[in-house]
């Protein structure tokens, strides 16, 4: 009855969220636990899309909940038929995820450098200098748990990042890339 409940609750609670930072959501988006939004750019959510996003909604566990965090100018597109799992999605330029991809639990896709390279300015929290460039994960790629991409990465069709890999240089489609720093495995097809 605890689950019931708090799975209406929490579905509420979701729908308010959604509404009160105007994000754009297709048909049977299911998200299992609470979502926790910051947008003042634009996210924009495709059909038939599932977000766990809690400590009980994935067996592998992460305390972690999904996050969608934008800045002004900022762009977060999922397409459809997309499963995220406890992931942070941080945008200050474009994060766009294409159709039937899947993020395994507790990944980081981070579009920016949150900060200027040079000491004094980030010493006055100045983050005019702050660099950030699209992300873009095609078409059938799937991302391992626990995996961070970074700034202008483009993630090809159909590629597998492996669990733990930091992502700092775009894969092509059909391979396998793994580690940190990531690098080349082998092809899938």
């Amino acid at each position: 009855m605890y689950n019931y409940l708090s799975e209406i609750f929490n579905n509420l609670f979701n729908k308010v969220i959604l509404k009160i930072f105007k994000v754009n959501y297709g048909y049977n988006l299911i998200i299992h636990g609470r979502i926790f939004i910051r947008n003042k750019g634009n996210i924009n959510i495709g059909d038939n899309v599932k977000i766990n996003s809690g400590l009980n909604y994935n067996p592998i566990g992460c305390e972690t909940s999904t996050r969608f965090v934008v800045y002004e100018g900022g762009e977060i597109s999922i397409g459809n038929n997309v499963g995220i799992s406890n992931s942070i999605l941080i945008s200050r330029c474009k994060i766009q995820i294409d159709d039937h991809v899947l993020i395994g639990n507790g990944c980081k896709f981070w579009d920016t450098n949150f900060h200027s390279l040079d000491i004094h300015e980030r010493h006055v929290d100045d983050q005019s200098n702050t660099i950030s460039s699209p992300i873009i994960i095609k078409k059938n790629a799937f991302i391992g748990g626990c995996s961070i991409v970074l700034r202008g990465v483009t993630i090809g069709e159909n590629s597998i990042i492996g669990a733990g890999s930091v992502v700092t240089k775009n894969v092509p489609e059909n391979q396998i890339w793994a580690g940190n720093p990531i690098r080349f495995i082998r092809n899938i097809i």
